[in-house]
């Protein structure tokens, strides 16, 4: 650890547990009046949904760029930081809360299980960063809180997980001495709410005054990242050798070759970064060096293997909300090439003062792209459902497809107003040679009442007539 990172550690956390209890029961009330009186039976749902959230990253975002004699600043980035996360959330919550609309769950599902978190860490590290060194933020700063926030955040979670489960006991052993006052209460969620929220806000607190403990945490990861990319070496050169000696087969023989190779690319890039740490350092000792040089080597080779497969599935059966969410992953990976070459050529200076002194400030720039690719996904922007219709209808308007092939209940119940547009937009080819199986096709998917039913004609047909009308 750094100068400055050892006073920043000394400074974290002061005087936060306080505020930490009182800032996490306010949240938890206010999420419990939101779900109680706002959302439940409001057809303005997506607007509690978004309100619900912001409130959460706001506070959330504060108690974990809060510091002794600067909690205005973080009110100020925690807000900024909400505020960014205000109209992907809204438009991905009116997308998931209306079933009538019949769209597809994917887009709505990664950004709220895993893009928006993405998105709010990379926010918090380069806002707190910021906080130490000014805009644009210092790498050294970058890592530092990029690696320290999730420890925080995990440790938090831990915490809170043990307190609602002595909780819990607690009221099931009262309730074996027939005091079932204090079970009823604790399944309340007038109580439970505002309770986990006080117990999560002390717990980020908690887990922020604890730097000795964040601090071997750090020292542990780092030495796993020099460990594992021996092991990553390794398995780059033997996946090179397989791929020169018989091609990309071996790979395209298994399901998703493009998400193994994004997942391998992924947890190389979390590797590598762990062994050039904050930049500041020199040359790593040469049996780790050569394997971190073997790593990069491997990134861009990863990415042109699933933009190959993706090409591939494209081709075959056009876009799909899921295929362009992995296409947008994939383009970040292939960028991070970009990354890997300005390691390497740093690397002709063999004998450099600082190891590939270019890397650290490229990251910076990759985790702000991140933000932005991710909260694009999530906006009309990048409507995935849209794309994926207007891909769809050039299938069939290029004749790419034929129409005993072609899925029209895919537009209709997975695409929703999106689909139905170019079903319409479909029946105007009138000069298409198939135009009549069109015409049947989207007839049938208007009156199928499900996409199971859609692609089960004969079994819904076999059915008694009062079970289908139920």
């Amino acid at each position: 650890m750094s100068i400055a990172e050892n006073g920043r550690a000394r400074g974290a956390g002061k005087g936060l547990a306080l505020p930490g209890l009182i800032i996490g029961l306010l949240t938890g009330l206010a999420v419990y009046g939101v779900v109680e009186y706002w959302i439940d039976g409001n057809d303005d749902a997506p607007l509690g949904i978004t309100s619900l959230f912001f409130i959460m990253t706001t506070s959330a975002a504060y108690l974990l760029l809060a510091e002794a004699g600067g909690f205005l600043k973080a009110v100020g980035g925690a807000l900024l930081i909400a505020a960014l996360l205000v109209a992907p959330d809204y438009f991905m919550a009116s997308a998931a809360g209306n079933e009538i609309d019949n769209l597809s769950e994917f887009p709505s599902l990664f950004w709220f299980l895993a893009g928006r978190s993405l998105a709010a860490y990379i926010l918090v590290t380069l806002v707190k960063a910021s906080f130490d060194s000014g805009a644009p933020p210092a790498y050294a700063d970058v890592f530092f809180h990029g690696m320290t926030m999730p420890l925080i955040a995990g440790g938090a979670k831990l915490i809170a997980l043990l307190a609602v489960i002595l909780l819990f006991a607690w009221a099931y052993l009262l309730k074996a001495l027939d005091v079932n006052f204090f079970n009823a209460l604790f399944q309340e969620p007038w109580f439970l709410l505002p309770f986990m929220g006080a117990i999560g806000g002390l717990s980020i607190a908690l887990m922020r005054g604890l730097q000795s403990v964040l601090g071997a945490l750090r020292y542990v990861l780092l030495l796993l990242c020099r460990i594992l990319m021996l092991i990553t070496a390794v398995f780059t050169v033997t996946l090179l050798l397989v791929l020169a000696i018989k091609g990309v087969a071996p790979v395209f023989d298994r399901p998703y070759p493009s998400a193994w190779m994004m997942g391998l690319a992924l947890v190389g890039m979390l590797i590598f970064n762990g062994v050039y740490q904050n930049g500041e350092a020199g040359p790593p000792p040469l049996w780790l060096r050569l394997p971190a040089l073997i790593t990069l080597i491997g990134f861009p080779i990863y990415a042109m293997i699933a933009f190959y497969a993706f090409w591939l599935r494209i081709g075959d059966f056009g876009l799909t909300p899921p295929r362009i969410t992995g296409l947008a992953i994939n383009a970040l990976i292939a960028a991070y090439s970009v990354v890997c070459i300005a390691g390497l050529v740093t690397e002709l200076n063999w004998r450099g003062k600082r190891w590939m002194p270019l890397v650290g400030s490229l990251n910076t720039m990759m985790a702000a792209l991140w933000v932005i690719v991710l909260a694009a996904l999530a906006t009309p922007l990048v409507n995935p459902w849209a794309i994926s219709a207007k891909s769809q209808y050039a299938r069939v308007a290029d004749e790419r497809v034929t129409i005993e092939e072609f899925d029209f209940g895919y537009m209709r119940f997975e695409l929703g107003k999106y689909g139905d547009r170019m079903l319409e937009k479909m029946l105007a080819l009138e000069d298409h040679p198939e135009i009549g199986a069109i015409r049947d096709g989207v007839k049938r998917a208007r009156s199928a009442k499900s996409y199971w039913e859609y692609k089960n004609p004969g079994i819904v047909e076999a059915l008694p007539e009062e079970t289908t009308e139920n």
